[in-house]
């Protein structure tokens, strides 16, 4: 009975520390847009960014011309920012900041939970998704 409840009480941590561990931030390449419908003018690329980024629960922070502040917070816990440059023919996603998400440098390499590289591909994706919808007439 004891060989058991050692074998839980092992299997209990090595699920908590797989949990907190991290991986190398990534960070995404460019992404060129081309759209079905028309040319991509300045403001149907932000529209873009900001429903796709909506469609994943992320929203606008702040905003200026070519670029968009966006805030993803998960139940609470979690907070990540990103900013997203962008202009007629593509857009970049960069790391600004978080909360909770075990955000640090080890040896020169940032690294984060691994969460963050999947909530940020999810958001790039949707970008691409309704850029690639938009049209000049919308």
């Amino acid at each position: 009975m004891k060989k058991i409840a050692l074998s839980l009480a092992l299997a209990a941590l090595v699920g908590v520390a797989q949990a907190r561990s991290t991986v190398a931030l990534v960070e995404p390449e460019r992404v060129a847009l081309v759209s079905t419908q028309a040319a991509l003018t300045q403001d149907l690329v932000k529209q873009a960014i900001v429903k796709g980024g909506a469609r994943h629960g992320w929203t606008v922070a702040s905003e200026q011309p070519g670029k968009i502040q966006l805030k993803y917070n998960k139940q609470n816990k979690h907070e990540v920012v990103v900013d997203v440059s962008y202009d007629t023919t593509g857009f970049l996603i960069r790391y600004v900041g978080s909360t909770n998400m075990k955000y640090e440098t080890v040896n020169g390499v940032p690294v984060i939970h691994p969460f963050y590289n999947t909530w940020v591909a999810n958001l790039s994706r949707a970008i691409s998704v309704e850029a690639g919808s938009l049209s000049a007439t919308k």
